[in-house]
């Protein structure tokens, strides 16, 4: 009998930790800092690949964009 409460317990531990991080999970993902987040994101990959674009047009004399002179 004592087993069975052990396990009962056990069970309903981790349901309610599952519950707590599906809670937490939801409140992260809805959140309006992470949508932030993923915009910064895109934008900084999308400046990277204009920047490396404006490296290969102009040619490869220069490493970085701060040495050239426009």
């Amino acid at each position: 009998m004592e087993l069975f409460t052990a396990l009962i317990s056990v069970f309903v531990f981790i349901i309610s930790v599952l519950i707590v991080a599906a809670i937490v999970r939801y409140a992260v993902d809805s959140s309006k800092t992470s949508r932030k987040l993923d915009m910064l994101m895109k934008e900084v990959r999308d400046l990277r690949a204009e920047v490396r674009m404006l490296q290969h047009t102009k040619g490869q004399d220069s490493q970085h964009i701060i040495d050239e002179k426009v």
